[in-house]
């Protein structure tokens, strides 16, 4: 995280300048407002080419971008926020919305659009460029009065708002760029699945974003015993050859990718719980697991260690630290 502007430690006359400066390079071009002496946070994450996360903590401010701002040499971006509080209001593309909190807000930045936020707010976007979109503007256009009605807006909300403190938790690393291309691919998705036509291009991008929708709905139903080929398929409207195919591409297996991800959710549970009786029987159902001898024997397989055995050495460390 690069933290872009904090205005704490500036005298209460410059606040507000320093707001608008910095919202007014952080994306599109726009004129911005803010009350005088407004407290302004503002966190930029990169996510690879032409791809920024931005986070902003205000009192308040308002943005508008007009058709003066829109020069042929602007970057062509589309904007997808997610605001956390505040009054928030935006007009755009003849449909108007306020106070929608923790509602997904898709702004095409090649046009014009106003953003008033009233009061203390948190909010946050994606600034991503049409570039690494790989839509077309009409697609981008023709999908925002129906964002709502695709399947992954759940799945593409949740992301966003979880995004800035799973990227703070993780070390540098290639990890780190699979979660920036993967939100890239959700972004994408969630478009192409609420435009009304599927021309090729966005026929495109749903086939090649198919393995990243896939994984994301896994994660966030990691749990469930009944994680099907056949309900994956029907959650994404595919067929369950697809499916298959979609992590055949990546050299994967579909149930392997299931069972590594739920003995990883379970060893972090029973890294934090003592070895008592029937904990681990507990915590393998608890993760998907029908059979406790199964998932003692695939606990094992992946790290060399009875389920109890790492109870055992996680509670020996514990009691190091302290």
């Amino acid at each position: 995280m690069a933290v872009v502007l904090d205005t704490t430690g500036l005298p209460w006359r410059e606040r507000a300048d320093a707001l608008c400066a910095a919202l007014s390079t952080a994306g599109a071009l726009a004129t911005v407002s803010a009350p005088p002496g407004s407290r302004c946070r503002i966190s930029s994450w990169a996510l690879g080419p032409g791809a920024t996360l931005l986070q902003t903590v205000t009192d308040g401010h308002r943005m508008a971008r007009t058709s003066r701002h829109l020069r042929s040499d602007d970057p062509e971006q589309i904007s997808l926020g997610l605001p956390h509080s505040g009054s928030v209001r935006l007009a755009h593309r003849d449909t108007r919305r306020g106070d929608r909190l923790g509602e997904l807000q898709l702004v095409d930045l090649t046009s014009p659009y106003a953003f008033f936020v009233d009061g203390p707010s948190t909010n946050q976007a994606v600034i991503l460029d049409y570039r690494a979109l790989g839509l077309s503007v009409d697609t981008v256009r023709s999908a925002i009065p129906r964002l709502e009605s695709s399947p992954l807006y759940p799945m593409v909300q949740r992301h966003l708002r979880d995004l800035p403190a799973v990227i703070d938790t993780m070390p540098p690393g290639p990890a780190v760029s699979m979660v920036a291309s993967a939100t890239t691919d959700l972004i994408r998705a969630l478009i192409a699945s609420a435009a009304p036509h599927q021309d090729t291009s966005t026929a495109d991008a749903v086939n090649r974003t198919l393995f990243a929708r896939l994984t994301a709905f896994i994660r966030a139903h990691q749990r469930d015993p009944d994680l099907s080929a056949a309900r994956l398929a029907a959650a994404h409207a595919v067929s369950v050859r697809a499916v298959y195919a979609a992590f055949a591409g990546q050299g994967e297996q579909l149930a392997e990718w299931v069972i590594r991800g739920r003995l990883e959710g379970a060893r972090a549970d029973l890294a934090r719980m003592p070895p008592t009786a029937g904990s681990v029987g507990r915590t393998a159902h608890a993760w998907g697991f029908k059979d406790a001898r199964h998932f003692a024997r695939r606990f094992r397989d992946a790290y060399r260690m009875s389920p109890t055995e790492w109870q055992q050495l996680s509670a020996a460390d514990t009691t190091r630290e302290r």
